[in-house]
């Protein structure tokens, strides 16, 4: 009985603890995130508001609307190079539902400005290959951000650093071409 009595005690104080080590996925999610920032990559929690809004999980027990927030990762790519007139001006789009990520139109500005054909462009060139639990794309002139639902697959996270990498390059492109003109 004494022995009955230890053992759930150890189990007690145990149980707690293993039940705070990360699992495989969550391994595997930092893993990615280790990888991103190897490559120059900065990786942030925040949270966005969900495009598909009207869901059930935005209800709680009693029926009560919550806000329609989306955790999400911001994966960050900073340019080296010093915003300037001939950049391409800034942009915010999000991926619009139900369309195929290499359409023309699979993500749409979410600012009143309408997307310039360079932005256009820039995007049917690089964002076709993007996972579709990237939601938002960014661009401040400065940096350059894609808002992802992570997931434990490196091969997805590679798809993403290399849109944020050839990103960058193609706006430094740009912008000197359009400094020359």
């Amino acid at each position: 009985m004494v022995y009955l009595l230890i053992g759930l005690v150890l189990l007690m104080l145990i149980a707690p603890i293993v039940s705070i080590l990360p699992g495989k996925s969550q391994k595997q999610i930092m893993a990615v995130r280790r990888a991103a920032m190897a490559r120059g990559i900065s990786v942030e929690l925040t949270t966005i508001d969900d495009p598909n809004p009207d869901q059930d999980k935005y209800r709680t027990s009693t029926g009560q609307a919550l806000p329609p927030k989306l955790q999400i990762a911001a994966y960050k790519g900073y340019s080296r190079m010093n915003s300037s007139v001939g950049s391409l001006e800034a942009f915010k789009v999000q991926r619009t539902p139900g369309r195929d990520g290499s359409s023309p139109d699979a993500f749409h500005s979410i600012t009143e400005a309408p997307l310039s054909e360079a932005c256009r462009g820039f995007l049917q060139q690089f964002a076709s290959a993007l996972p579709m639990t990237v939601h938002q794309i960014i661009w401040d002139g400065r940096q350059l951000n894609v808002y992802w639902v992570e997931q434990p697959d490196l091969r997805m996270g590679e798809k993403i650093f290399t849109f944020i990498e050839e990103g960058l390059q193609w706006l430094a492109e740009f912008s000197s071409i359009s400094k020359a003109d």
